[in-house]
């Protein structure tokens, strides 16, 4: 199959106005402006400044004889070589960025939540493995204990949550159903039914908000959000404060 040159120019970098006028220029060998404006198809003012572009980066050259200027492109080799030199300093300038990435986080305007999806067994496994990587001093949980039971295998549940050291976390769940392997230390307290139904769990920890649907094929959305997460955390509150104003809490 013949190369796309024009093609493969463009995706190294070149415009394809500077594309066109590259490969007119090697195509004409060294001539007038005149000239590679016509095999490029565009206008003399125009060529010109594309060739005083390609002149910067080496891709082409000048010369005159007999009080005429000619231009022509440099050996492909030298293409290489500018591609080459291209990639690396491409190369120094993304470490550079990534070095700075905190800095230009500093700037952004506002907080632009990220939202992740997870399907299946593996959403209870991810769930786990970001609480683990965030390591929150604190873990809020609104959970329909019955359906998860119901939905998920217990040993698929328990061993996910043998990613989380749960001495070093404070645990706060309000729940529907009965209690099943309570966590030490955690503190808990038990829906009214005139609460509404559910089916499902939603988690605050740090800047995240997750929520589980149990229901059908598992699913499992992390928003990561100070904004989201602060107003979850105040809503979660204010329900802790009336289930726990009722006779029974557990």
């Amino acid at each position: 199959m013949p190369v796309d040159f024009a093609k493969l120019l463009n995706d190294l970098g070149l415009s394809p106005t500077e594309t066109r006028v590259y490969l007119a220029s090697m195509k004409l060998g060294p001539t007038s402006v005149q000239d590679i404006a016509k095999v490029a198809k565009l206008s003399r003012t125009a060529t010109y400044d594309v060739i005083a572009s390609l002149q910067e980066r080496g891709l082409m050259s000048t010369f005159e004889r007999g009080k005429k200027n000619y231009f022509s492109a440099e050996d492909p080799e030298r293409a290489v070589a500018y591609f080459k030199n291209r990639v690396v300093d491409l190369g120094e300038k993304i470490e550079t960025f990534t070095r700075s990435l905190s800095e230009i986080k500093m700037l952004s305007g506002g907080e632009r939540p990220a939202v992740r999806f997870f399907e299946g067994r593996e959403a209870l496994h991810a769930l786990f493995a970001d609480l683990v990587s965030v390591q929150p001093k604190e873990l809020l949980e609104l959970s329909n204990i019955d359906a998860a039971y119901s939905d998920l295998d217990p040993k698929v549940l328990l061993e996910a949550r043998k990613a989380l050291d749960e001495t070093r976390v404070k645990i706060k769940m309000l729940h529907k159903g009965e209690l099943r392997n309570p966590r030490p230390g955690a503190e808990y307290c038990r829906l009214l039914p005139e609460f509404g139904d559910f089916n499902g769990e939603i988690w605050i920890y740090e800047n995240r908000v997750a929520f589980v649907q149990f229901t059908g094929k598992m699913m499992a959305v992390i928003i990561e959000s100070k904004g989201f997460a602060d107003m979850a955390r105040t809503l979660f509150r204010a329900a802790w404060s009336l289930c726990s104003a009722q006779p029974f809490r557990k």
